[in-house]
């Protein structure tokens, strides 16, 4: 994929708890250091596939793999989709590999390029999601926002079978602990729904969070 040229810096503050207002110059030269230093050691890949899907009892069936998606939420997610699409996302394992060296030895530059980090595994599932928006746009489809393991009652577990589809460990060197922990941990997994209908643009990821009472976003007025 083409290379990330810039991050959204108001993202990283944002996932560092702070206000515009309240940025001083050490934090803004850390931000620079951090930004220009995540931008040349990100390894940016993604891979993503397409499946038809079919309701049952136990769930969603996504057809010619073992993969079953459970729970209600999930269920209301894909509502109207007769196919979707699994995305698999990751920054690289060098970014892993230089946060835990600062963790020991700058461990306020540790936590700038953790928010670094987030921010542009985001930017890379988006240049994924992009390429798949105009596939559908080319059939007069509409995509659903992102959904991964974890969200709502679609469990973690997940994970597991979503990973091996997406053969995510031989084609973007991302491969899931035994509890579920991606690896490297600036990865993401998600799931797209293709549907003829244009869903409520009101409709997001936290109206399935489990984290939804206690969110400090949503506490600000915003959302990760």
């Amino acid at each position: 994929m083409k290379m990330i040229e810039k991050l959204n810096r108001g993202e990283i503050l944002r996932y560092m708890g702070y206000k515009d207002s309240g940025v001083t110059e050490r934090i803004e030269k850390l931000l620079t250091r951090c930004e220009e230093e995540t931008l040349k050691i990100i390894q940016p890949k993604y891979i993503y596939r397409r499946f038809q899907i079919e309701a049952g009892e136990q769930g969603i069936y996504v057809q010619g793999t073992p993969l079953i998606l459970t729970g209600s939420d999930i269920r209301e997610h894909l509502k109207n989709c007769e196919s979707l699409f699994l995305l698999g996302v990751t920054a690289g394992i060098e970014l892993d590999k230089r946060i835990r060296r600062y963790m020991i030895t700058e461990p306020d530059v540790a936590v700038v390029m953790d928010s670094c980090g987030i921010q542009a595994v985001e930017q890379i599932a988006d240049a994924g999601e992009n390429e798949i928006e105009a596939i559908a746009k080319a059939e007069g489809k509409h995509l659903t926002w992102r959904f991964s393991p974890g969200y709502g009652d679609l469990p973690l577990e997940t994970q597991k079978e979503l990973v091996r589809v997406l053969d995510t460990h031989r084609k973007i060197g991302v491969s899931l602990t035994e509890s579920c922990l991606m690896v490297p941990s600036k990865s993401v997994t998600a799931i797209i729904g293709i549907s003829d209908t244009k869903r409520d643009p009101r409709e997001n990821k936290c109206d399935f969070c489990n984290n939804r009472g206690k969110c400090e976003f949503r506490k600000k007025g915003t959302r990760c």
